[in-house]
């Protein structure tokens, strides 16, 4: 990739990074871009930097001035840590190749955003995912660690359960032993999962010394990741949908991968763009029925509620979740069904399969794999929830999903 395309995107991330902090409610305004050498060598001769190797000599790195209100409405600058974590960790899962300065060992930088080309171009192993051939130069599991994990390691829970599962896996492979048993995914970082980060540096990487931390970028996470499933099984659903139930994830996982079959969501980047969202609308697979009694939709001609009661009677139900009389008519005549479903709408929540296949017809008919293959997360978002509700949820669930089946 060229400088200039790195820069392209770079700039694109920064407005990203602009909007979500001012959703979290921060005044920004702008600090320092671009930097000459002669800047750098300043900044070095008054002690502000230590290199001549900074990323705003390319354009590919920015300053931001980040206030908050306090409670006499005044705007106050900080540059607290823990009050930027939240954009750090936005502006780290937007890319592989971004980095923080909040997350620097060697100082806190917390107003600088970076993008370093070496890390986006780096080659890393190319496995096969979900059944589907990867495209050349795709790397399963790029960007899925927020932080580091271990020894000194940021260690925040999903990273930390991440490379916990990840580890489980490499122990079923017989790549490496866990002397003290299997981990218990629990994303909370202690001895039994630091000895077993050493014991895979040790036997999987050769390391006589293992310094027991795995790095959002490193030959540990890729090494680890040449053990992820290669079709959508429960344990890579798992790895996906963290807040899921063992129960969910064994009993769907199947399901699932036959409706994306059967829906010619056949591409890595059409099934993440799907997992994202049957991801986003079911809570990670722990909802299969709108919790809201379905009473808002009581008289809405618009979705076919002519009839008494028929406003909790269709309410929302399934993965993607079929709201109102014509909608279940419509998916019901789809299968064959209609009378059945008509009669008893609960079905599509407490029949599993139903739960699972009216969201693979839902994304059929909304013409949702076009949009999927020119990546186009918001306006999938809008077609599914005719707004952008919960659209940095399924940002995330989506870059997760990206990132394991190396779309």
């Amino acid at each position: 990739m060229s400088l200039l395309r790195h820069q392209s995107a770079f700039m694109l991330h920064v407005a990203e990074l602009i909007r979500k902090a001012s959703e979290l409610g921060f005044h920004i305004s702008g600090g320092e871009l671009y930097r000459t050498t002669e800047q750098q060598a300043l900044h070095i001769k008054n002690g502000r930097s230590t290199t001549m190797n900074s990323q705003h000599l390319k354009r590919l790195a920015v300053d931001l001035n980040f206030f908050k209100e306090t409670p006499t409405g005044e705007l106050q600058l900080t540059y607290d840590v823990e009050d930027l974590r939240p954009l750090g960790e936005f502006w780290e899962n937007l890319d592989s190749a971004n980095r923080w300065g909040g997350n620097w060992n060697s100082f806190k930088d917390t107003p600088h955003f970076e993008r370093r080309e070496n890390l986006a171009d780096a080659p890393q192993p190319v496995p096969v995912a979900a059944g589907v051939p990867t495209s050349a130069g795709s790397r399963r599991g790029a960007g899925i660690l927020s932080g580091s994990v271990g020894n000194q390691g940021a260690n925040r829970r999903d990273d930390v359960e991440t490379v916990q599962r990840l580890l489980n896996l490499c122990a079923e492979a017989g790549r490496i032993q866990i002397d003290e048993g299997k981990l218990n995914p629990d994303g909370a970082f202690g001895n039994k999962t630091l000895n077993a980060i050493r014991a895979f540096q040790r036997s999987a990487l050769g390391d006589q010394a293992p310094q027991g931390r795995v790095e959002p970028v490193s030959r540990e996470l890729a090494s680890l990741c040449e053990s992820l499933p290669t079709a959508l099984t429960p344990t890579l659903l798992a790895l996906l949908y963290l807040r899921a139930g063992d129960k969910d994830v064994n009993e769907l996982a199947e399901k699932i991968a036959r409706t994306m079959a059967n829906r010619a969501i056949d591409s890595p980047l059409r099934q993440a763009h799907f997992l994202a969202q049957i991801g986003h609308e079911s809570g990670e697979l722990r909802f299969r029925e709108e919790i809201a009694s379905g009473e808002a939709y009581e008289g809405r001609a618009d979705l076919g509620n002519t009839q008494p009661g028929d406003g909790r009677r269709f309410k929302g139900r399934g993965l993607i979740q079929l709201t109102g009389r014509a909608n279940y008519t419509e998916y019901g005549r789809a299968i064959n069904r209609e009378a059945e479903l008509l009669a008893k709408p609960e079905l599509v929540a407490s029949d599993p399969a139903l739960c699972v296949d009216v969201a693979g017809w839902f994304w059929a008919k909304r013409g949702l794999n076009e949009l999927a293959d020119r990546d186009e997360l918001t306006a999938i978002t809008r077609r599914i929830n005719g707004g952008l509700n919960g659209l940095e949820d399924r940002r995330r669930l989506y870059q997760r999903a990206r990132s394991l089946l190396g779309a």
